[in-house]
This record gives structure tokens, C-alpha cells and sequence, in this order.
């Protein structure tokens, strides 16, 4: 039997990665067309950057997150405020200011939102891991709505969301769905800047996530450092570049790599 689902699960994950390299139906399922910015060599005199910027982050103890803080205390980034249930030991920087809150009640720490230039949403969870479907959707979604409010009352400038391939409010499929409409949200807010990550699957070492475990041995997966970097590395050239108001960028895998450097 362990034989079997063996089979079939590399089978999918064959049929996955035949997709996500000759079709692009998975990050491309919404209007949006997917642009690399202007990449200009980073001097740091300009706008916010002159005086030194400072951002928010909310997922910063997950997988994608951690990488995310260690790319931003090495970054030009003066101040890093992550928003956490439980402070993480592993990274430790004078830069970072980690907030242990109640994410049920995040509107009682507006004032950690207050003078942030950028905000990154990385939160990310699992309907197995939120313990119900209704769960899943108060966090990925409730959660989410209230950081993007907060962020946009208390005048954050821009905002980067990791999404997910094939993220799509009309889906079928509740992950997709809830992820879908998550991005609709963030649009709504009307942020000067914001740009959407929508990678395909994530290796994100080992971890409690089987079916990825599976994956990764047998289809080709973007690293969590490598989404990270990218993310890190769009929020300074936001700054830098100024785009147009209500400008909205959706990533996938091969613009992921490509603002990254890495392929």
C-alpha cells in the first residue's frame, strides 16, 4: 500500500512540475501580468532610504520568515518589527524588536505599525496545523485583513504578501481560495505599493508538511532563502524607484528566481 501512494504521489508530483513548467496555469490564474520592476544599483539616497526605513513584518517565525528577518537585519533596513506569538531565540539582532501579541486582538498594537515604511505578510499556515477549515480561514484570512488594515491606517507605504501558485478567490480548493482572497484584500487597502509572491511549491527543509517532504525529492522546489532574498530585495527597490501610486506586481516562480539572482 506504502508502494502505491509512493507511485501516485510522484506521479502528481510529475504531472505538477510538467505544468508549472510548460503551461504557467498555476501562476497565472488571475488578470494580473506578472513584471519584473527596473532594477537600479542600490545606493540608498533616496526617499525613505536616506533617513533609513523601517518595516513590519507578520510571519516572521515560519519557514519563509525567518529568512525574511535574517535578509532584513542585513539589510540597509534600520528597524525590523516582527509580530510574534512566541519570540524566536534563533535570530538575534539590535535592529529587531520581536512583539509577542495576541492575534486575535492585533488591533490593540497599532502603535507598532506607527512610522513603518514597509509591511511583509508571511503568514502562512495549514488546514491541519489551524485544526479546522474555519480555523485555517481566520487565520490566513482574518489575520491578514487586520495587519493589511492596521498597516494602511498608520500610513505603511508599501506592502509585500507571499501568496501561493494557483491562488485564486473563485477556486475550489480552500487553500487556494482563502489565499485568493487574501490578495483581494490587500488590493482593496489601496497601498501605494504591492506586490504579490505567488511560488510554486517551497523546500523548506525538513518539516511537518509530508506531501511537500515528497516533493522535494522528486520535482524541482524553490528554496525559502531564495523567496526571501526575492522579497526583501523588491521592498528596496520600491523604495528606491518610487513606481506610480496603487502600483500592483504579481511574481511567480521564474520572475522569483530572476529578481533573486539566482537563475
Amino acid at each position: 500500500m506504502k508502494k502505491f501512494y509512493f507511485i501516485l504521489i510522484t506521479s502528481i508530483a510529475f504531472i505538477f512540475q510538467y505544468i508549472y513548467s510548460n503551461s504557467g496555469y498555476f501562476v497565472n490564474t488571475i488578470s494580473e501580468k506578472s513584471e519584473i520592476s527596473n532594477y537600479k544599483p542600490y545606493n540608498f539616497k533616496h526617499n525613505n532610504m536616506s533617513q533609513g526605513a523601517k518595516c513590519i513584518v507578520i510571519g516572521g517565525t515560519g519557514a519563509t520568515g525567518k529568512n525574511l528577518i535574517r535578509e532584513l537585519v542585513d539589510s540597509k533596513f534600520v528597524q525590523v518589527t516582527s509580530l510574534v506569538r512566541k519570540e524566536d531565540p534563533s535570530i538575534q539582532s539590535e535592529k529587531l524588536k520581536q512583539v509577542v501579541v495576541d492575534f486575535d486582538r492585533l488591533e490593540d498594537y497599532k502603535q507598532e505599525f506607527k512610522d513603518k515604511d514597509v509591511a511583509f505578510d508571511v503568514l502562512g499556515t495549514t488546514r491541519k496545523q489551524a485544526g479546522s477549515a474555519e480555523r485555517f480561514r481566520e487565520i490566513e484570512l482574518g489575520i491578514s485583513s487586520k495587519f493589511a488594515e492596521l498597516s494602511k491606517e498608520s500610513g505603511v507605504r508599501s506592502m509585500h504578501l507571499l501568496s501561493s501558485a494557483g491562488s485564486n478567490p473563485n477556486s475550489f480548493f480552500l487553500y487556494t481560495k482563502v489565499k485568493g482572497e487574501v490578495e483581494e484584500k490587500m488590493k482593496k487597502e489601496g497601498f501605494h505599493y504591492l506586490s504579490i509572491f505567488r511560488p510554486g511549491f517551497l523546500d523548506r527543509g525538513v518539516g511537518d508538511r509530508w506531501i511537500e517532504n515528497i516533493f522535494v525529492k522528486v520535482i524541482n522546489t524553490m528554496k525559502v532563502s531564495t523567496l526571501a532574498k526575492a522579497m526583501r530585495i523588491e521592498a528596496e527597490n520600491e523604495l528606491l524607484n518610487s513606481p506610480s501610486p496603487n502600483t500592483v506586481k504579481v511574481y511567480s516562480n521564474k520572475e522569483i528566481y530572476e529578481i533573486a539572482g539566482e537563475k
